[in-house]
């Protein structure tokens, strides 16, 4: 097989042999039975649920706006979960060290019987991937090293990561469009493999919520629930794109600045197979 070669910059590569051979390239093919991952097993959600925060000097003294409406996400994540067989736990006001100790525990964990691992984020957040813990800010990408350094149990298995939280404070008034009419081999995996992550708006932008819950997690419970039967988790997530960008807009009228603006949900992920729930 022939060495592959990094994208490097010019300074970083070597010297190669300018005699390339060709390339023989297959025919991509699946069995239909590894298109999907394997759901039978058990099933848990971790939710971070944050509605009031402390008066630290990581917050410049000052006490960040309570999140009202959260402990509807909460309840409505709880409830269709459940029904889908899911462990459902929950976290209040934990503080960055309990948040980033609390995830190390479970993922540290023998998880030979579980088939997935679902964590739900809902709380204040700002640019470049910061979320708020109870007493200070983080960076989203912290929890992500701690997954990615998971028990070998959780290989090649879903880890799913829903983030109802701003991203920076840019705010999207959007623009009018018209209409026209187990006992097999061992093999190597990134370590980067198998997760998916659902951020409640793109980069730089805000998201919202009012008294009955967030756009992104409200909807995204409506879509599940409605079509888990027919579509696998991806095209579910298409769906939530769908609905938040096209069917949900602020309503301030008593505040004409954050008065009917639009929100974009965004979904990374480095899925090997399928998700159905």
């Amino acid at each position: 097989m022939d060495e592959t070669q990094a994208d490097a910059s010019a300074s970083e590569r070597q010297e190669t042999n300018s005699s390339v051979p060709v390339e023989i390239r297959t025919k991509p093919s699946f069995n239909p039975n590894d298109l999907y991952y394997d759901m039978s097993g058990i099933k848990y959600l971790y939710i971070f649920n944050h509605y009031e925060f402390q008066k630290t000097k990581y917050f410049n003294n000052k006490r960040p706006t309570t999140r009202d409406g959260t402990h509807k996400d909460v309840s409505r994540l709880t409830e269709v979960f459940e029904n889908l067989g899911f462990k459902v736990k929950v976290f209040n006001e934990k503080e960055h060290r309990q948040i980033l100790d609390e995830i190390t525990e479970i993922t540290s964990k023998d998880h030979k019987e579980a088939s997935c691992i679902f964590f739900a984020f809902l709380s204040h957040g700002d640019k470049d991937g910061i979320i708020y813990a109870a007493d200070r800010p983080y960076q989203f990408k912290d929890v992500l090293a701690i997954l990615e350094n998971c028990h070998s149990s959780l290989l090649g298995k879903p880890k799913v990561l829903f983030v109802q939280a701003c991203r920076g404070n840019q705010m999207d008034s959007g623009r009018r469009i018209e209409l026209d009419s187990s006992g097999r081999a061992s093999y190597l995996i990134p370590t980067h493999a198998d997760f998916l992550v659902l951020y409640s708006t793109v980069e730089d932008h805000v998201s919202y919520r009012n008294v009955y819950g967030s756009f992104l997690i409200q909807d995204l419970c409506d879509i599940i629930e409605a079509y888990r039967e027919f579509y696998d988790l991806l095209h579910m997530l298409t769906l939530v794109h769908n609905r938040v960008a096209f069917y949900r807009s602020t309503y301030t009228p008593s505040k004409l600045r954050n008065h009917n603006k639009k929100q974009m949900p965004e979904t990374k992920y480095s899925l090997t197979k399928l998700i159905r729930l």
